[in-house]
């Protein structure tokens, strides 16, 4: 199971809970040396239909509710608009596991120690000064017991040429 990393026993109250995810996952883009734009922590809510907790697998956060992906990995730019598609590189940390294919491995599947897979999820980002996500963090809250994971810590996004589609 991927669930490499540290998890720390959180608040199981919803309130005391969001607050500590957010502080988990904010002290990351504090740590990022270099950055002089500003940083950004916000709770992530599906822009399709408004779901609020994401399965993660492979580097990515899936909605629980449509399973469109996020675009954590890859910048998709419906996930993060105006933004240019990136790859991610670790920082200070590793990043988590992803093989490339379709196959998914029992190890790029994030659960928290009481074996849950789906998780409240909160991303920090620092912004260059013309206003592109330069590092990311992610944090997961699995709601059903409250352990906290900084799933991503502030990994640097390189941007990345995405293939054009082809015009008919």
């Amino acid at each position: 199971m991927g669930s490499e990393g540290i998890w720390t026993a959180g608040p199981t109250d919803e309130a005391e809970g969001g607050r500590a995810l957010l502080r988990t996952v904010s002290r990351a883009a504090e740590q990022s040396e270099g950055d002089a734009g500003a940083a950004e922590t916000v709770f992530v809510v599906c822009r399709w239909c408004g779901a609020q907790e994401f399965e993660v697998v492979a580097r990515e956060c899936f909605c629980y509710g449509c399973c469109l992906p996020l675009g954590v990995s890859d910048g998709w730019e419906d996930g993060f608009p105006g933004q240019h598609p990136w790859r991610l590189e670790p920082s200070y940390t590793p990043l988590p596991p992803s093989t490339p294919g379709p196959r998914i491995l029992p190890e790029e599947v994030c659960r928290c120690p009481q074996g849950h897979g789906v998780f409240e999820t909160a991303i920090s980002f620092t912004l260059t000064d013309d206003q592109r996500i330069r590092s990311l963090s992610v944090g997961l809250r699995c709601p059903d017991d409250g352990y906290l994971h900084l799933y991503i810590d502030n990994a640097r996004t390189v941007p990345v040429d995405r293939p054009h589609a082809p015009r008919s």
